[in-house]
Formats: C-alpha cells, structure tokens, sequence
C-alpha cells in the first residue's frame, strides 16, 4: 500500500525521494558494506576531492545518498566493533585504542554481531578483508557468524619490520625495533595461508575485489551479507602494480583511485548478476583519514574525537529504493548498520542488551516524515568521553589532564571545521549538553570503567597466528 503524504509535502519534496519514500523494499536483500581504512571525509568525488579520481564513486552518489553526519570511531577496533554490534564501542569492545596481534581480549562471543542476525534470518554470510576485533581462536569471524572468511586478522601493519609492514611502497626498511611483531598472516577461514610480505600488500585490494566478485556470483541465487572490509588506505601505503605512479598525486591518491576501481567493479557485478533491485550497498571509512588524507572542510583527524577523526564518508546505493542524487545530514553512524540490516531482511536485533543503533532505513529511503534516528551522539576516544552532540551543537569536553579548562561549543550547522567556540554566547546550550554529560555517568561514563560496557571476550595462553620464529600456530596450518 502506498502512504499518503501530505499535499504540502508533496510540493515540496522531490520527486525521486517520493517515489523512494512510497515502494517498501522488498523481502530479504542482499547487504554489501565496503569499508575502507582510514580513508578521509575529502578522498573522493562525492564528498569533495578535488585530487583523487573516483568516477565509481561519483556514479555511485549520483545513483544513491550521501550522508554527510555518519560516524565511526576515531581508531579502527572500536569502529569495527560498533558496526558489528549495533552499539558504541564502550559498550562492546571498551578498550583504549586498538587490538594487537595475541592479544588476550577481543570481541566477546557473547556479543551478537550483524552477521549472526542475518545468518538467523536465513542469510549466508561472508567477510573479505580486514577484521581486527581478535585474532585469538575464539574471537576469529566463523566464530562471530560469518560462514567465510578471507583477509587479515588486523592491520596491515602489524608485523615486523623486515616484512616491509613498517614502510611504504619503495620506501626503505626502518631499523627493527627490540620487540616486533610476529609475521602478519593472510587467512582463508580458520587456516592461515601464508606470511604476509610486499608483493602480498601490494596484491591485496585485487585480491580482496576479486573475492568479492566470486561471493557475488556463488550466492546469487540467496540472501547474502558481504563485508568488504579493505586494508586499504592504511599505512604502509601499496597501491596495486597497475596503479602505482598513475596518479599525479603520489601512492596514496594511487591507493584511493585503485579502491575506487573496486567499488566498480562491485556495482558492476551486482548489476550484471540482476542484483541491483534487491542488492543494498554501503560504503563508509572505518575513521577519519590519517594526515596523508584530505578531511576538509573537517578539522582534525585519525586518532581524534574532532569532526575530521570521526565523521566518515557514506554512500547508500540501491537503485529504485534509495533515492538517486540525493543527501541526508542526519546523525547516523555505525551502530545503525546491524538494526538497519535486522529490519530490511525481517531478523531480531537483540532484546536482552542495550543497542545504541537505530533503523535508518527511513533516513536511507528519504522518508520526508522520517523522524531523526538520534538526537545525540557521544564522541569517546577509547574509555573516554571527550565531546556531546545534540542537533546542530557539540560541546568538547576539557581535556581530562586540565580538569580547570572549560568546555567549547561549536555549531556545526554554521562552523562545521570547528573553528570558533561560542559557549560563552551560548550558556544554556552549554547547561543543556553538559546534562547530557552527567546523565551518561551511569551508563558508558566519562573515563574508565563504567555499568554500561560489557565484558570483552578474555582467553588464557593467546598466542600470535604465526610466531616469530614463522611457524603457524597449531590447529590454523594450510
């Protein structure tokens, strides 16, 4: 049935977000999200990049939606953790930063991860790429609800030096340090197929693009969930051989144009398989681009809880559904991936546990009664609370070193590169925000330990997937 929207409305809305507005998308899609690493907010075409070439891309937000207030987290676990989960990544990996190869936490198999929402929904599931939420048995993806897996356990450059993991393409080797990391594995499911070196990074997003295409082409014919997680452009920087030296910008604007070419090839495939009607395609970064990257009109970057460390580029494609050309400035983030995907494919996001993520299909379809998916978004950097939104505001917290400081106060509707604080014009949006503030100290609190997080997975005895004398963990052998 098609809904009636007020006449005003139709005036004043256009016609392709309309006609998206009134079909209801059919049964069981696919899902396919491409994320990125580290890419920054002005990398490409859509959001702005006036050095990268990105025609995949371009094409892409024309046929679909940008949204230009998405976020991730400022680091790459707690980012992956929170797309997984539906929640912040205090509440279901509160770590610092980031895990490292053996370590003895991870994401806990208690957590119930987006894949094994949809795998209960009927869907068959699949990650291509980087996963870096443990690497320990345990906490691996067929042990978190994918039915396949091929990638790297975390990033790419966590591994010795004499592997050419700590330096870029053609740089040369940095000297070792006392303690290095033990050899970075490539993996297919639960074996590990080789030791990663610099041909193997340099190869990695055509690997990576080609495995996608054959998943597409195997599971066509059913439900499917594909996570195309590039390592990709992370440090250290190895465009493919094809594309190394052809932009006129250096290897990283290489690394971008050669993730481009993939997402091509990606909407290709679902169009030449017939997929497109029923196939729905995110692309996003895991966090803001390093300072290799462009975040402008952003300020900051990786590693910060500024705009240009968090807020990340997303594209939604689903011809016929989403609608072509258009945006959406709403607060939306990684947490609405799981609850976005549990409502198109008819699954049950968990009821026993707290979700911070909402449904944005509305958002994602141009809904124009679509109420917002969240007034408020808290900014954390690890355990730490260090900034509110609420609308168009964002109050920065003092730095927990200079508890004497005061807070800042932007508007990002007017100010979005934060540049001018206007709490001192502005006191009771700062009261309002700084409410917000002490109504999370019961939930994900401010710093530290808090009621809300959950338990990370632990295990004892973790060891590295290959040790450092090269041999490969027992059990994980090709």
């Amino acid at each position: 049935m098609k809904r009636t929207l007020p006449l005003l409305a139709l005036l004043l809305t256009p016609l392709a977000v309309l006609q998206a507005a009134e079909k209801s998308p059919p049964a069981k899609p696919n899902f396919i999200v491409i994320n990125i690493d580290d890419l920054g907010y002005a990398d490409v075409g859509p959001f702005g990049s006036q050095l990268n070439r990105t025609p995949n891309l371009d094409r892409m937000a024309k046929e679909g939606r940008k949204f230009t207030s998405f976020y991730a987290a400022p680091v790459c676990s707690p980012s992956r953790s929170s797309l997984m989960t539906g929640c912040y990544p205090k509440r279901a990996l509160p770590i610092p930063h980031v895990l490292f190869p053996g370590n003895d936490v991870g994401l806990a198999p208690e957590e119930v991860t987006v894949a094994e929402v949809l795998k209960a929904a009927g869907y068959t599931t699949g990650i291509i790429g980087k996963w870096h939420l443990g690497d320990q048995p345990e906490f691996l993806p067929l042990q978190q609800g994918f039915d396949s897996y091929f990638g790297l356990p975390y990033s790419n450059d966590m591994g010795p030096t004499q592997d050419g993991v700590k330096s870029d393409l053609d740089a040369p080797l940095p000297k070792p340090k006392e303690n290095e990391q033990p050899p970075l594995p490539l993996m297919r499911n639960n074996t590990v197929l080789k030791r990663v070196l610099p041909d193997d990074q340099q190869a990695l997003v055509e690997l990576y693009t080609d495995e996608a295409l054959n998943y597409i082409a195997a599971h066509k014919a059913e439900p499917f969930f594909l996570y195309l997680a590039h390592s990709a452009v992370h440090f250290p920087i190895y465009p493919g051989k094809q594309w190394a030296g052809k932009s006129p910008h250096g290897y990283y604007s290489d690394w971008v144009e050669q993730v481009d070419w993939s997402v091509g090839q990606v909407l290709d495939a679902v169009r030449n398989e017939g997929l497109s009607e029923r196939t729905l395609v995110i692309f996003t970064s895991d966090n803001g681009g390093t300072k290799r990257a462009v975040n402008s009109p952003l300020r900051g970057f990786k590693g910060s809880t500024l705009e240009g460390g968090v807020r990340v580029p997303m594209i939604a494609w689903w011809p016929g559904q989403v609608p072509a050309g258009t945006q959406c400035d709403a607060i939306t983030g990684m947490f609405d991936v799981l609850p976005t995907c549990a409502a198109l494919a008819g699954g049950n996001v968990p009821g026993d546990r707290k979700i911070d993520g909402a449904n944005i299909w509305p958002q994602m379809a141009g809904d124009a009664d679509a109420k917002p998916a969240h007034e408020t978004f808290y900014y954390y950097r690890g355990l730490q609370l260090q900034a509110v939104r609420c609308g168009d505001w964002k109050l920065e917290l003092p730095p927990a070193k200079n508890p004497k400081a005061k807070a800042k106060l932007y508007n990002l509707k007017t100010d979005i590169g934060e540049a001018t604080d206007v709490a001192a014009a502005n006191a009771e949006v700062v009261e309002k925000l700084q409410a917000l503030v002490e109504a999370m100290k019961n939930d994900l609190g401010i710093d530290g330990e808090a009621p809300g997080s959950r338990p990370l997975g632990k295990v004892e005895d973790a060891q590295p997937l290959i040790g450092q004398d090269g041999k490969v963990r027992e059990g994980f052998e090709p």
